[in-house]
């Protein structure tokens, strides 16, 4: 007589929260964005016109949702009112352009410079002696310590605003690189040397393309820093500009405007970070491949 066949084990059920959680990734895989935040979103926009429609802060310090939506749609793209202030005749948009431009150029520029001097000095003992203090001194600077200076030098010209924002992005994407290379397996420089790599070609197909992930992690740190790093250089003495905008109606303290102008450069500054993600998701979704 044969022995009863055993009995598969049966896999404990998931608990409600795994469940959850396993449906919410699901979601999050097949929609651009994050459901939740577009709920945060929405309680934060709730909590906004309640606070303002129940009287608990004056509209001259917080003005309702729908005041500052009437100033949007009033000047976003061409005002006869920014006119009066000299600020140009293209709107918010007019101005979003000058600052994006800044931030983008300051962004270009360090992406080249962070990431060859984080990698270099990731491998060179000696250039990163040199290196290190200089960038780390860089990055602790407080910007209204710097800001007056780069007007001494530069005046009010565009190149006072991106080399203010270009030094505080070089900074975190090179220590960023730095990172990513102290992290990176040693296992692929040592495939790459038994393959005869030389050491140019290991720089560029080994820690170049294996430390992407996490320098793109500083890229969108950079990014998302740079947008307030540049209103705030425009604020000290720029020709346009958000900032620029925001300084000419902080004079007669129009509340509604200013906070409109503050809502469009975020709207923007989260549409870009959203593109950039999704760019590098692209370019490194060879990850995926080594999750399965």
């Amino acid at each position: 007589m044969q022995p009863p066949a055993p009995t598969p084990a049966v896999a404990a059920p998931a608990s409600s929260g795994e469940r959850m959680a396993v449906q919410r990734a699901r979601l999050a895989q097949r929609l651009p964005v994050d459901p939740l935040g577009i709920v945060g979103l929405v309680v934060l926009v709730a909590l906004w016109w309640a606070v303002t429609a129940l009287g608990l802060v004056s509209p001259v310090f917080l003005p309702p949702p729908g005041q500052v939506a009437q100033a949007i749609a009033d000047n976003l793209f061409a005002s006869p009112y920014f006119e009066t202030y000299n600020v140009g005749t293209g709107g918010i948009v007019g101005s979003l352009v000058y600052t994006v431009s800044n931030v983008l150029i300051a962004l270009a520029i360090a992406c080249v410079l962070g990431i060859l001097f984080g990698l270099v000095s990731a491998r060179l003992d000696l250039v990163r002696s040199i290196l290190d203090p200089i960038m780390l001194t860089v990055g602790t600077l407080p910007i209204l310590v710097t800001a007056p200076f780069f007007l001494i030098w530069f005046a009010t010209d565009r190149a006072a605003q991106v080399v203010l924002v270009l030094l505080y992005q070089v900074t975190i994407i090179y220590v960023f690189t730095q990172r990513a290379v102290a992290n990176l397996d040693p296992i692929y420089e040592a495939a790459a040397h038994t393959l005869g790599a030389r050491r140019s070609k290991i720089l560029r197909d080994v820690y170049l393309v294996g430390t992407l992930p996490e320098v793109f992690g500083g890229i969108r740190i950079a990014l998302a820093g740079a947008w307030g790093l540049e209103a705030i250089s425009e604020l000290l003495g720029a020709p346009e500009g958000v900032g620029r905008v925001i300084q000419a109606l902080a004079s007669s303290s129009d509340v509604p405007t200013i906070i409109a102008t503050v809502l469009v450069l975020a709207i923007v500054a989260v549409l870009f970070d959203a593109v950039v993600a999704g760019v590098f998701g692209y370019i490194t979704r060879w990850r995926a491949a080594e999750r399965v």
